[in-house]
């Protein structure tokens, strides 16, 4: 039935799952993390701007400055680390051929009736039934 991602009742599943569930411990350690960065954060811009009125060099304004961009940033990059699952890549026929010396994947030899190299499947509709 509604096996979409986009289904309501999926969505409210995960949700209670978040909240109270399995992931809830997860999810609050995370908040917590995120919640004491940014008043790291803030504390040291009330600090800066207190330096500020002492009129320090426009040097140690950007060093700083670019300390806080830092620390967002490893933040951001922790959590954006993009696994690729797209295509077939170290599956066993592949290991089988390394393992003897040849290319991962077979070069194509065949031609087609146009005099170019020949493509690796049939184009049109797939024949097996659904």
């Amino acid at each position: 039935m509604a096996k979409s991602t986009r289904s309501k009742v999926k969505r409210s599943f995960r949700s209670k799952k978040r909240e109270t569930g399995i992931y809830a411990a997860t999810e609050a350690a995370r908040l917590n993390r995120l919640h004491a960065k940014l008043s790291s954060v803030a504390s040291r811009a009330d600090a800066d701007e207190m330096k500020d009125d002492e009129d320090l060099p426009a040097e140690d304004a950007n060093q700083d400055s670019a300390l806080e961009a830092d620390s967002m940033q490893v933040e951001d990059a922790e959590s954006s680390k993009k696994i690729s699952t797209h295509g077939p890549r170290g599956s066993r026929r592949e290991e089988w051929r390394t393992s003897k010396g040849l290319t991962a994947r077979p070069s194509a030899t065949g031609m087609n009736r146009q005099g170019g190299v020949a493509a690796r499947r049939k184009a049109g509709r797939s024949k097996r039934r659904r």
